[in-house]
């Protein structure tokens, strides 16, 4: 079955029947007998659908993580209630005091903050190594027990080989843990590139509609049994309404990536050609940082790029004319965004070519004419 339609009918219940699974809060779930009692809670210890109690979702979760687990060809996923919570429970079960954390350089800032802080205080050593690695031998060490990676990166959109960088670290006998969120299961799919463990914040493009806070974590292999163990002991898990509206998001998340990768193509070969423009990062533009790699072992791009503009031209300006394009944290709704970045900040390789300020844009799904057309007069402003 085509991937297109497998979107319309993640967790379709027999017939007659709602075509969308029903919102189902609950908490306690009740028995009649001891042995219905003790029968659910040893089917679940196998079967992340059974419901149980509320703790471990209802039905209406199940559904939700049962279709991500499909995008990202993982053999269970696990749901969060945020995509930095879903960083955090993708990390945990797998490192303790004494333990070393490899971090590739250019990952989610957040990311960087919680391996810092949180990681650093329970005892875990944490180094970084550049995007372009794919020989660990510089950075492992014997105490290394995984890496984290994000392909593209963070703000700036380099390609890793994670083929290449996977083989080395299972080599070295470690786990892999990717953030997946740009490709969220439909255009980049890690775990079939060698990872062990894909993190999605679905309240980006999962969603799709800027009301949703939620993280998933798919995951196959040797990694799966630590990762439902952990996630089951924490208590993690997201709310019925919040699964349902993400489910529901899924429904069109193949047309509305379509419309996001044209818009964004269109808006950074635009924005290229301006003279007030000193570069545009974007993975599907000619000469981008692994590019070609891109092409290899993804399914297209979304809807994010960023644009370093020449140095002495008053970005925060042009970000404050634009009037379709508004200003906010996250990403991946239907709305258009641009956001003053400093993505080098923080970073132990830094890319010291680029200069000038950097505006992060994400292309939303309004009329390409309408995003030029409001671009085109905040330059003119500029000018004028």
């Amino acid at each position: 079955m085509k991937r297109e339609t497998k979107l319309m009918h993640y967790g379709r219940m027999p017939t007659p029947g709602p075509a969308n699974p029903p919102v189902m809060r609950a908490s306690t779930i009740l028995h009649d007998t001891v042995a219905s009692y003790k029968g659910t809670k040893l089917a679940r210890e196998s079967d992340d659908a059974v419901l149980s109690y509320g703790r471990r979702g209802t039905t209406t979760a199940h559904a939700l993580a049962a279709a991500i687990s499909d995008l990202e060809g993982g053999e269970a996923c696990f749901l969060f209630p945020s995509g930095v919570a879903a960083v955090a429970g993708a990390l945990a079960p797998f490192l303790g005091a004494g333990d070393h954390l490899l971090v590739v350089d250019t990952i989610f800032p957040a990311t960087r903050t919680y391996c810092d802080t949180v990681l650093t205080r329970l005892g875990v050593t944490v180094d970084y190594f550049p995007w372009d690695t794919t020989d660990l031998g510089a950075y492992a060490k014997p105490n290394t027990k995984a890496v984290m990676v994000e392909s593209p990166a963070s703000q700036t959109y380099e390609v890793m080989d994670l083929p290449a960088l996977c083989a080395d670290a299972h080599a070295r006998d470690l786990l892999v843990i990717a953030d997946n969120t740009y490709g969220s299961g439909w255009l980049y799919r890690p775990l079939d590139l060698g990872c062990d463990v894909s993190v999605v914040a679905g309240t980006k493009y999962l969603g799709g509609h800027a009301d949703v806070m939620m993280g998933a974590v798919a995951v196959k292999g040797r990694a799966t049994a630590a990762l439902r163990k952990h996630t089951h002991m924490t208590g993690q898990t997201i709310g019925p309404d919040d699964a349902y509206n993400c489910l529901r998001g899924i429904r069109t998340l193949g047309l509305r990536l379509e419309r996001h990768e044209e818009n964004g193509l269109a808006l950074a070969k635009w924005l290229a050609d301006r003279p007030e423009v000193a570069s545009v990062v974007h993975p599907g533009l000619p000469g981008h940082a692994g590019g070609e790699i891109w092409k290899r072992d993804a399914m297209g791009c979304n809807g994010l790029f960023s644009v370093f503009f020449t140095e002495g031209f008053d970005a925060e300006g042009f970000v404050d004319r634009l009037s379709l394009f508004a200003i906010g944290s996250s990403w991946g709704g239907y709305e258009s965004l641009a956001m003053p970045s400093n993505p080098e900040a923080g970073r132990q390789f830094p890319n010291t070519t680029r200069s000038g300020q950097m505006v992060r844009f994400h292309a939303g799904l309004e009329h390409i004419d309408d995003l030029i057309a409001d671009m085109q007069a905040s330059f003119d402003a500029a000018t004028g």
